[in-house]
């Protein structure tokens, strides 16, 4: 049984919509199904009725809701006390951070205020994936700062908001990039030839809405998964979207 199936089935019982609940968990509506299905299954008995709107729970889920909350709650707790034994005494501060921005964005940012940052021992982290999973690794006192954009897909469930603060650091400009070559040679009125990130990767989420309100201007051509390789097809001569930090942006 995988603990995250309680913590949707808490979702589900408080939202009474799949749909709305997958959007709360960040995970796509099928996915989500098949995680209470799989509980369900786990348990033995059906826990919701999907006949009804909005969505109840059965008799059998009635029973069984005290238990996960009571559970969720008591996990909750002891992994709080736990923390609290384990808090850095070094002055060690814990980031959880997207790979690109430890990358491309961190290393400038911490030598603009080298000064405020003295005395600190930094520790990035860019190993935990998934959005639940950033924001429970500061509700569970794993990380102190989460770096994340200010997007749809970024936030955290409407469930948790509110045990967060935010602080805007900078904005960045999602600009068209190509080879000055391919600018020159390219026909008028015909789609540019367009390299996509695969959807799978978090850019694709970036990029894909500005994508689809110009989808008659371009022709997807290729896509991967790696920024370096579209970062390289660009520089040979086709059209991408990028943030401005890329080195790409300069051609």
């Amino acid at each position: 049984m995988d603990f995250k199936w309680l913590e949707d089935f808490v979702c589900l019982m408080d939202l009474g919509n799949f749909g709305a609940a997958a959007k709360a968990r960040h995970v796509t509506q099928s996915a989500f199904s098949r995680r209470i299905q799989a509980l369900e299954l786990w348990v033995g008995v059906p826990l919701f009725d999907r006949t009804s709107y909005p969505i109840t729970l059965t008799e059998p889920g009635k029973k069984f809701a005290p238990y996960v909350e009571t559970l969720l709650s008591q996990v909750s707790v002891t992994k709080a006390d736990f923390a609290d034994v384990s808090l850095q005494k070094d002055n060690t501060v814990r980031i959880v951070s997207l790979h690109s921005f430890a990358v491309n964005l961190m290393p400038s940012f911490f030598q603009q205020g080298k000064a405020d940052f003295d005395g600190l021992n930094i520790v990035m982290n860019t190993s935990i994936q998934g959005v639940d999973n950033h924001f429970q690794a500061i509700l569970e006192n794993t990380s102190d700062i989460l770096l994340a954009y200010n997007m749809q897909a970024m936030r955290p469930s409407l469930l948790i908001e509110d045990k967060f603060d935010k602080l805007l650091v900078l904005k960045e400009d999602i600009i068209p990039v190509a080879a000055p070559a391919l600018l020159a040679s390219h026909p008028h009125n015909q789609p540019f030839p367009y390299l996509a990130y695969s959807e799978q990767t978090f850019l694709h989420n970036v990029v894909f809405p500005l994508v689809k309100e110009r989808k008659q201007m371009l022709n997807q051509v290729y896509e991967s998964t790696l920024t370096e390789a579209v970062i390289q097809m660009a520089v040979q001569g086709w059209v991408s979207l990028g943030r401005r930090v890329m080195p790409c942006a300069e051609n």
